[in-house]
């Protein structure tokens, strides 16, 4: 004999109560595992049903308590503890946007001007740049991993949008590296230049579509930082670009080469 389907949600929590044909009572964690709960059926869906105004069962708490417990833990895996501390530089619509959907996962963010020095206490600075000029301070900031601060760059360019490879180490390619990279595979190597040493330029707002695929990418990308994903390597040697014009959406491999000595940030 078939039980009737019952899904309840289970308060403070993002978890619900299942009940299949087979009577079982499971519960549904926000991760969208399931796990057999060992507890009398019809007192969990007695005490559920009733609401808030209901009289709650001991197995109902003890049952609330661990999943909590659960989602805590998730909750640290998907923004370990230790990298939580983000340091935005920058402003516009799409800094005000990061900026939330990084505190709405976990992160503690602080948003300072472009010109501002980095909190010692981030573990994590992302930059973003409107134009050329908006970039030229970031040579000084490419130190920023020799003290172990992880330093991820996007900026404009008319139209088009480029992210930098994500710099963890040293070793990673800086954002004068990648600029004289684009220079040198360039077709116009002279105009590429100059345009990177133009002055301000006007430009209109990021459109909604693009602001969304940027915002994505970055997203992506912080995310598997925290987590400290395997793609970090593929991350740290990647150039994305977005060219709204046509829509098109690309990847770059770009290498470190040696530099000169520098001095260390401090």
């Amino acid at each position: 004999m078939t039980s009737e389907p019952r899904i309840l949600p289970l308060p403070d929590s993002g978890a619900h109560l299942v009940i299949g044909a087979d009577g079982r009572p499971r519960i549904r964690l926000r991760t969208g595992r399931f796990v057999l709960v060992d507890a009398p059926r019809v007192a969990l869906v007695e005490a559920l049903a009733s609401g808030a105004d209901g009289e709650r069962s001991t197995a109902l708490d003890r049952l609330t308590l661990e999943v909590q417990g659960r989602e805590t833990v998730d909750a640290l895996r998907r923004w370990p503890e230790e990298r939580r501390d983000v340091c935005l530089l920058g402003t516009g619509p799409l800094v005000d946007e990061l900026e939330r959907v990084l505190a709405a996962w976990g992160a503690r963010v602080a948003v300072l001007d472009p010109e501002a020095a980095p909190s010692e206490h981030a573990a994590l600075v992302v930059a973003y740049a409107e134009d050329a000029p908006g970039c030229r301070r970031w040579a000084e900031l490419d130190q920023l991993p020799e003290r172990g601060t992880a330093w991820l760059r996007v900026h404009r360019e008319g139209e088009v949008v480029l992210i930098d490879p994500l710099a963890l180490y040293p070793s990673d390619p800086t954002s004068v590296q990648v600029a004289a990279r684009r220079v040198a595979a360039s077709s116009a190597p002279a105009s590429a230049e100059a345009w990177q040493q133009a002055g301000p330029l006007i430009s209109g707002a990021l459109d909604d579509a693009t602001r969304a695929l940027v915002l994505a990418r970055l997203l992506h990308m912080i995310l598997a930082w925290a987590r400290d994903d395997a793609e970090l390597d593929r991350l740290r040697t990647t150039l994305w670009k977005l060219v709204p014009a046509i829509g098109s959406v690309s990847e770059h491999t770009v290498l470190p080469f040696p530099a000169a000595p520098r001095r260390v940030l401090r």
